[in-house]
């Protein structure tokens, strides 16, 4: 004889977040599928792009989506400045660039 085993309340937790999961997927999924299928094209937006941001465009990235990593640069430079691991010389140059 097989007794079946009572689903606990940490297994339907898990459930319920793989199934939030998946539909927060297909939402992303159609969503992109709208951009892609879009027909407006912003030529001045893609020409002020790098050529490796305009390849990645070309593969279906609207330009308009493309987001800098400007926080990600200003916390390793603050990491650097905190750790001391940089140049005197080299931090002054990059203040005034900054600036």
């Amino acid at each position: 004889m097989s007794a079946r085993k009572k689903q606990t309340t940490a297994e339907k937790d898990v459930a319920d977040l793989r199934k939030g999961l998946e539909d927060l997927k297909q939402q992303t999924r159609t969503a992109d599928a709208a951009d892609l299928a879009s027909t407006n094209v912003q030529s001045h937006e893609f020409d002020k792009l790098t050529p490796t941001e305009q390849s990645a465009a070309s593969l279906g990235v609207n330009p308009a989506n493309w987001k800098p990593i400007a926080f990600l640069n200003n916390q390793h430079y603050q990491q650097l400045l905190n750790a001391n691991m940089l140049d005197d010389g080299l931090a002054r140059r990059i203040e005034v660039s900054y600036i």
